[in-house]
């Protein structure tokens, strides 16, 4: 048994289980939740044209599954205009701004194919009428609303988040979203920090370019692959940061080492050790002390000095 695996079947973890909220869920597990999935509840959202309510899913993938049957946002209706694009992938409660899409190749999936509304609830909602009161792992790509449904949250549930992860975007692609820059913004004012920000991003050439280029449609699509990527979003990895000053669980500060180790963040895996040590004396924090000690002898081998050592050299 590997020691995540040990501290994952730990009393505190067992009688109160990680809770992983999903919104935007692609049907896949996150990558991210592999090893800890099956320890785990997880909360789903999968729209559709049924009546509020969500399905307990058997699933092996993790200990219990919840599946919503309607979409979050800041605030629950019983029908929100919802826009449906061409791309499912770029489909919002936003209004897609086409006149700022064109120049890029693929200005094509935004367009609205039809309108739609679609009901909406809020995560405070749907996590009373499951009676849990706490999130650990928050993950959303809401196209265009992932600070405004972080922000729903009340602030000590917010704050006492382990892990959140946002889709922000950067250019000028729906009508009032929420960018990159503001979720930094509201994120500076809390116990996190940012461990992992992944800029990707379009083509910037538009399909009137490419038509003029070559009439084949296989040749546009080589052209605009081929074409340089501009910043188009970010996938931003928020860590709490375990402030030592803020009195912790013996159970958040199990389940932030192994966060902080999935993440290889082992520097906060050690000084939350360090901390759990420090404040309960128990031998599990002590073993997990040396468990980060080793991790972080183990990266040496991952050579990333090296960059440092080429810049000193050349």
């Amino acid at each position: 048994m590997s020691l995540i695996d040990k501290v994952l079947n730990t009393p505190e973890l067992t009688n109160q289980p990680p809770v992983l909220v999903d919104i935007g869920a692609s049907g896949a597990i996150h990558f991210r939740w592999k090893k800890i999935a099956k320890y785990a509840v997880c909360i789903a959202f999968d729209p559709d044209d049924r009546k509020y309510g969500y399905i307990v899913k058997e699933n092996d993938n993790y200990r219990k599954l919840y599946v919503f049957n309607c979409v979050v946002a800041d605030t629950s209706s019983d029908g929100q205009p919802f826009y449906l694009t061409q791309s499912p992938y770029c489909s919002s409660f936003l209004v897609p701004r086409t006149e700022d899409l064109k120049p890029y190749a693929f200005a094509d999936k935004f367009e609205v194919e039809r309108e739609t509304r679609l009901m909406t609830r809020t995560i405070p909602e749907v996590l009373q009428e499951l009676n849990i009161g706490y999130i650990d792992w928050f993950k959303t790509d809401s196209q265009g609303l992932d600070l405004r449904i972080f922000q729903s949250l009340d602030d000590k549930m917010a704050r006492d988040i382990k892990i959140a992860e946002f889709e922000p975007g950067i250019m000028h692609a729906y009508h009032g979203e929420d960018k990159l820059h503001a979720v930094l913004r509201h994120m500076d004012n809390l116990p996190f920090f940012l461990s992992e920000i992944t800029v990707k991003g379009p083509n910037r050439i538009s399909q009137e370019q490419l038509k003029s280029i070559s009439s084949s449609p296989f040749m546009q699509k080589l052209l605009a692959a081929s074409h340089r990527e501009t910043a188009g979003w970010g996938e931003m990895v928020y860590l709490n940061n375990f402030d030592a000053r803020a009195h912790r669980s013996q159970r958040d500060l199990l389940l932030g080492w192994v966060i902080a180790t999935l993440n290889e963040e082992h520097g906060l895996a050690l000084q939350i050790a360090s901390q759990g040590a420090e404040q309960y004396k128990t031998p599990i924090f002590e073993e997990l002390r040396r468990g980060s000690v080793k991790n972080i002898r183990r990266s040496l081998w991952k050579l990333r000095f090296m960059s440092h050592v080429w810049r000193k050299l050349f």
